[in-house]
């Protein structure tokens, strides 16, 4: 073996050396060798000496004769192998006899040298020694980051769990979590009136601003009171606390408070002042806080006043009772496992199956008939319930991936993109089966709720790696959307169902379907139109070159995936 004496008395002379040897000439002779690698040498006469040195100091490297007086290099090394010390070490001896091979290697000896040393021999053997000695601390500095980049990363995680991206504030998963640990709560909803237009005026990055200075508003509002502050959803905040029934005058007081204080919150935007209105609704009761909450956030907004406390009174349209009832059928839908897929096939423009898309249905109870997401998906998406029923249908997706050769196009909101546990989950599974990613579109829906187009843009190039395609779903809702799809570049665009079913008799919704289809395909995306019911509007589009068609036109959800 060549030995780099250069790279070697770089890495040595780092190193503390222990080195062992009763004999004064040979002592003196290997010691001049040694000091052209190692600086810090501490030299021994015999075991006991060596052993003393131990107990006080910490060796990278011994290097010790074998034969010698008091306590000989073998019993040495296994006394300090007795305490735990796994320091490497490299033993001399004269004698060539196969009993000290073996005790050597019990005692999980480096190296072996016979004397006389041959200096090109010892300089291997210490070269060999020194790299094991580097590459054993490389590994520990390594394992050590890793652990830290594991806690800094599980930290990461939690916070995304728990917190929203663009306020800082508690999220929507906190906020179930923690309402269970309240007794008799006292929830405060509130909604921010014509949120959308303000995206829409002037563009998402001064709605995501406003969003931000109303949670930093809402929590100096909050701040020394037993009260908690909430992201609920794209333009709705929650405050949570406990409800003290002697106090409840107090509560209008701070609301209207509240309001007062709300007419001096401004945003400055160039050369415009943003403010906005708030619509608030309160319950106190102590079941189903939450959807008492959103009935008392309703009134208050089809009736234009400020705020609503909840009570039987304002429930003339039974909404609470309705979402009661639909929460209910969810959650035994859920536990008896009648959460199903359906699947509608998505065509080209020769009415080819290209993939299917895959939707979620329950199935009533006792009977074969499935009821539409129409009846329950917005009640699912107000609770806790929405997660689960996503979970079910993007993993029955995968398994169908994975055993069929089929391409399936599946649905995520920015709730499921944000969901860390899911994407950890999907990720492994991916990770698993990496081949089938080449068959999975996932539709993300394009709505005023994604405040982060970074986490969007991260998901998108995450999954791209598996060869998965990324289609963003109900395009053309708001003025914003040309202006985001240029940073989450995705393969497919999804027009929405309601450009394209009236696009035969509205001139404006053709205008723009032709606008969308043509900027799209000069960036390079395919265009996908849904909701397609008839040949006339299927020709039409055909005629603007839309690449791939969906609708009842071709075929309706089925719970038998076609071919």
């Amino acid at each position: 073996m060549h030995t780099d004496l250069k790279e070697l008395v770089k890495t040595s002379k780092t190193l503390k050396l222990l080195y062992v040897e009763d004999d004064e000439e040979a002592r003196s002779a290997t010691l001049k060798l040694l000091q052209n690698f190692f600086i810090d040498i501490i030299t021994a006469i015999d075991g006991q000496e060596a052993l003393n040195y131990i107990k006080n100091n910490k060796f990278d490297l011994i290097l010790s004769d074998i034969n010698m007086p008091n306590i000989n290099g073998l019993d040495m090394i296994h006394q300090i192998r007795i305490n735990g010390n796994q320091t490497p070490a490299i033993l001399l001896s004269a004698h060539n006899e196969s009993a000290y091979f073996t005790e050597a290697i019990k005692l999980g000896i480096e190296y072996f040298i016979l004397k006389p040393i041959q200096r090109g021999k010892f300089i291997d053997a210490i070269n060999k020694v020194v790299n094991i000695i580097n590459l054993k601390e490389e590994n520990e500095h390594y394992k050590n980051f890793l652990e830290d980049e594991i806690q800094t990363r599980t930290k990461e995680l939690k916070y995304k769990l728990h917190f929203d991206n663009n306020t800082k504030l508690l999220n929507r998963f906190s906020f179930f979590e923690d309402i269970q640990k309240i007794e008799q709560p006292l929830l405060f909803l509130l909604d921010i009136n014509k949120f959308k237009m303000i995206n829409e005026v002037y563009g998402t990055h001064i709605g995501n601003l406003v969003l931000r200075k109303f949670a930093n508003f809402l929590v100096d509002i909050c701040k020394g009171k037993a009260y908690e502050v909430y992201r609920i959803s794209g333009d709705e905040f929650a405050i949570l606390g406990e409800f003290n029934i002697s106090n409840e005058n107090h509560y209008r007081e701070c609301l209207i408070s509240f309001f007062r204080k709300l007419n001096n919150f401004i945003v400055k935007s160039y050369n415009d002042t943003i403010s906005i209105e708030v619509c608030i609704g309160i319950s106190t009761t102590i079941n189903d806080t939450f959807e008492t909450a959103e009935v008392a956030l309703d009134y208050a907004k089809e009736n234009r006043i400020n705020y609503t406390i909840y009570s039987e009174k304002i429930n003339k349209k039974n909404k609470s009772a309705e979402i009661l009832k639909t929460k209910n059928m969810i959650r035994l839908a859920l536990e008896e496992k009648r959460i199903v897929p359906v699947y509608q096939a998505i065509v080209d423009k020769n009415k080819t199956i290209v993939k299917h898309e895959i939707l979620m249905r329950i199935q009533k109870e006792n009977s074969t008939e499935l009821i539409s997401p129409y009846f329950f998906l917005d009640v699912a998406v107000k609770t806790s319930l929405y997660d689960q029923l996503s979970n079910i249908i993007i993993f029955e997706a995968l398994k169908l991936l994975q055993t069929s050769t089929y391409t399936l196009s599946i649905n995520f909101t920015y709730s499921d993109i944000k969901n860390t546990y899911l994407i950890k989950k999907i990720d492994a599974f991916f990770n698993q089966y990496p081949h089938i990613g080449k068959r999975a579109v996932f539709e993300i829906t394009e709505d005023e709720g994604i405040d982060d187009y970074e986490d969007v843009k991260n998901f998108i190039k995450h999954f791209q790696k598996f060869g998965v395609k990324v289609a963003i779903d109900d395009f053309g809702t708001g003025f914003s959307n040309f202006e985001n799809i240029l940073e989450i570049e995705p393969y497919y665009l999804k027009i929405d169902g309601s450009l394209i079913k009236n696009i035969d008799k509205d001139t404006r919704s053709f205008t723009l379907v032709q606008a969308i289809v043509k900027f799209s395909h000069k960036l390079g995306i395919k265009i996908i139109a849904e909701y397609v019911h008839s040949e006339q509007i299927f020709n039409m589009l055909k005629a603007l070159e839309v690449d791939e068609y969906q609708g009842y036109y071709f075929s309706e959800p089925d719970i038998n995936i076609s071919d």
